[in-house]
């Protein structure tokens, strides 16, 4: 069960397992700010900030620039994570770039690198939702293949649960102080990722 606001509002992003699916196929309507707060962040300039976030991250994995995207990581995971990108055989290099070392693969799974490197027509959608715990703005990148997933399929929640690793990635950020910065670790690995069980 996910006990933590952080947790809620990022399947609040997506609506998964709370009912909310419109935010997958449009950005989403931010409700009113909070009587008092003097948060006025532009949702459009947001959206568009994240989706160029977005842009030089699929560069940064399709041209194994490590370091651009160990740039956008978890200030708490940066060092440990380079440590790991270093060697070829760790868990999170062959998650980012190499789907032949996946372990428990069972032949689905594939890298990061090759769902985005493989895609006939990427797409990055940009999915925002602020939370009601902080009241801060979150935002989903997802990373898929336009030719092969359709908008049906982007707002059906047992579709994303079920084929993130396998068709797509996602990875949530917060905004704070102006700049998006990562809330779960790189391209959300080992985490849950869109699924609540």
């Amino acid at each position: 069960m996910i006990r933590s606001p952080i947790a809620k509002t990022i399947l609040l992003i997506f609506g998964v397992n709370i009912g909310v699916v419109a935010c997958t196929l449009t950005p989403c309507t931010i409700g009113k700010q909070p009587q008092g707060t003097s948060d006025t962040v532009d949702k459009n300039q947001a959206n568009r900030d994240l989706h160029q976030v977005g842009e030089r991250l699929a560069k940064a994995i399709i041209d194994r620039d490590i370091q651009t995207v160990l740039s956008y990581d978890r200030p708490d995971l940066r060092h440990n994570d380079e440590i790991a990108l270093k060697n070829s055989k760790s868990d999170l290099y062959c998650y980012l770039f190499d789907t032949t070392c996946i372990s428990s693969n069972n032949g689905k799974w594939r890298s990061v690198y090759d769902k985005l490197s493989q895609a006939r027509q990427l797409g990055i959608k940009v999915n925002l939702a602020r939370s009601p715990y902080d009241h801060k703005l979150y935002g989903s990148l997802l990373f898929y293949d336009q030719s092969s997933i359709s908008a049906t399929n982007l707002k059906s929640s047992a579709f994303l649960c079920k084929e993130q690793g396998v068709q797509f990635v996602s990875w949530k950020f917060k905004l704070e102080d102006g700049k998006w910065k990562a809330v779960t670790p790189l391209f959300d690995n080992e985490t849950e990722g869109l699924c609540s069980e």
